[in-house]
């Protein structure tokens, strides 16, 4: 199945592209393809990002183990806070 990876922020200039497709299972796919394709450091700050599949947070899904369908949308989006 066909996913869309969003890349946003530093994650972006990283891996030198806004988005891709590519074929996986679930989010810890994801995260798996961006590391052995970009590098440890890539890899390392997509894990701590905001991930969003179709808008949704994977705090609110299953985590690492959020399944994935033909035709979703995962983002990486920055941490921001303040007040």
């Amino acid at each position: 199945m066909h996913i869309t990876v969003k890349y946003r922020a530093h994650l972006a200039a990283l891996t030198k592209t806004g988005s891709e497709s590519i074929e996986a299972a679930n989010v810890k796919d994801v995260l798996r393809h961006i590391k052995q394709r970009f590098g440890a450091e890539a890899g390392k700050l997509a894990q701590a990002m905001l991930i969003v599949v179709n808008g949704q947070s994977i705090l609110l899904l299953k985590h690492f183990k959020t399944a994935l369908r033909d035709g979703d949308e995962v983002c990486f989006l920055p941490i921001c806070g303040g007040g």
